[in-house]
């Protein structure tokens, strides 16, 4: 007479996992850290090669030219490899400029929820307030625009949390004591301060 009702009287099947060897696991972290480095050392390797051979084939190229005479071919080569470079220094000179921009916006902003999102704040809100001046090297007006960003934008800053003006939680500091917890505690206390008043 006594069937078992599904869920009652019966154990819970024990799940064993399987043991972990930490060992093998230790050892396949330092053959993978191990080839990562060897694979970015054949990398540099590979660059390298790479870049001498390129040179290699440029000067025997050039070297063909002047050989046939062909100084229409060198001077458009020449041409060319003259606007690549003018190219890498004005990439090279907007990324300085923006790592600039970035700091300063980064040194006034410190405030800031996300100095990336304050930055294209600043960037497309304030760009008539913001300027490089090239004399002096330096960036101009970034203070005036974040402290603009400030009263038009606050969601860009981080607010005070209520209750942590000192840094840690109002509920950690001491709570002044009353007076009837004074009295408990030092009862002639009380009257001293009281008297130390008075007389002062």
């Amino acid at each position: 007479m006594s069937e078992n009702v599904e869920g009652q009287d019966q154990q819970p099947e024990q799940v064993t996992e399987p043991a972990v060897d930490v060992e093998a696991l230790v050892q396949r972290v330092e053959a993978l850290e191990n080839s990562k480095d060897r694979l970015l050392q054949e990398s540099k390797q590979w660059k390298a090669k790479y870049q001498s051979v390129k040179t290699e084939a440029e000067n025997k190229e050039h070297e063909a030219m002047a050989q046939n005479n062909d100084f229409k071919g060198l001077y458009e080569k020449t041409i060319n490899q003259v606007e690549e470079l003018k190219n890498q220094l004005v990439q090279e000179k907007k990324s300085k400029l923006e790592a600039g921009l970035k700091y300063e916006v980064a040194k006034h902003g410190k405030d800031a929820e996300d100095v990336d999102i304050l930055l294209a704040a600043v960037k497309t809100k304030k760009r008539d307030v913001v300027g490089f001046d090239a004399d002096a090297g330096a960036w101009q007006g970034v203070d005036s625009a974040i402290d603009e960003l400030r009263k038009t934008n606050p969601g860009l800053f981080k607010h005070s949390v209520p209750g942590m003006e000192t840094g840690r939680p109002n509920a950690a500091l001491p709570k002044e004591k009353t007076i009837e917890e004074r009295i408990v505690e030092t009862p002639n206390g009380v009257l001293e301060d009281a008297l130390k008043e008075l007389l002062s």
